[in-house]
């Protein structure tokens, strides 16, 4: 509960036309956790939750990235996202090995006289169905570029790699289901800015604040100096270099095509109250030094 005050009182994105409406639209109903947590809930609801957040418009412009990932250049850039392959592989009825044969066949990496590169295709194509309607489709999504995480994605440990190095401690392995089935998912900023078009967002992608998602510990907010989020990386903070660069963007409909690998997360991150403290402790040194900030986070 401490660390999910101190991401608030961190937080410095957030513009005084969002904060208004969210202090006066959405303020608790008493004065107990419980009573902010859900007029949060309800915040998040209304706001965020949408076809269009709140995110990614005007109010909210002290949050959007550079206008560098929105140049030529910027939008060819690769964003990739770990995703839960859980209730995709439950709704089908099929296994992470099913997935992993008809991806491997539909990339031309394997043949199979049983199975055609089209029927690849179309079972990659109802995985990409479910995720795009499943219960958490409609939220903004947080990504990392492709180009910064090249060794992670390369390695055969890739999927611990980038639970501790994206902070995805929310996707445990299970007593019940044992490892836990993840893709990852690879597309370019156009496609995104496409999206924003689309809906007349003001703009695609944005610095994740403390307004975007659940109070989480995993979470840390950024100095203003900093062009992207960073990463609250698992592993440990020693080295401040593996602290990704973390963008939240417009939903879109993934395919085919976007699915990059699938694998599964088979250990679980040590993220103990004793470790977190440690953890946030360190990453807060890192950022300070990466925006020569020594009053970010001084309480």
């Amino acid at each position: 509960m401490a660390a999910r005050a101190e991401n608030f009182r961190f937080e410095e994105r957030i513009g005084s036309s969002r904060l208004n409406r969210y202090e006066t639209s959405f303020a608790p109903s008493g004065g107990a956790y419980d009573d902010w947590l859900t007029s949060h809930s309800d915040y998040l609801s209304a706001a965020i939750y949408a076809e269009l957040p709140e995110t990614f418009n005007a109010s909210n412009r002290d949050a959007a990235l550079p206008a560098a990932v929105s140049s030529t250049l910027g939008q060819e850039q690769f964003l990739i996202r770990v995703e839960s392959l859980d209730y995709a592989l439950g709704d089908l009825g099929r296994s992470l090995t099913d997935l992993e044969h008809n991806l491997a066949v539909y990339g031309g990496v394997r043949t199979d006289p049983t199975v055609a590169a089209g029927d690849a295709k179309a079972f990659l194509q109802k995985v990409c169905d479910s995720l795009n309607r499943n219960p958490f489709a409609v939220r903004p999504r947080f990504a990392a570029f492709a180009q910064e995480l090249e060794a992670d994605i390369a390695a055969t440990d890739w999927t611990t790699r980038l639970r501790d190095r994206l902070g995805l401690a929310h996707l445990p392995p299970t007593g019940l289901f044992g490892p836990h089935p993840v893709v990852l998912m690879r597309y370019r900023v156009k496609e995104v800015t496409h999206r924003a078009k689309t809906l007349n967002a003001d703009f695609p992608l944005a610095v994740p604040t403390v307004l975007d998602a659940e109070p989480y510990e995993i979470f840390h907010p950024s100095p203003k100096e900093l062009n992207y989020g960073r990463t609250l990386n698992l592993a440990g903070a020693g080295d401040c270099d593996q602290l990704a660069s973390e963008v939240l963007h417009l939903r879109i409909d993934y395919s085919p095509g976007h699915i990059w690998k699938v694998g599964a997360i088979t250990g679980r991150a040590d993220v103990s109250p004793s470790r977190l403290t440690v953890l946030r402790s360190d990453h807060l040194v890192c950022v300070q030094l990466q925006s020569n900030r020594d009053d970010f986070g001084v309480l």
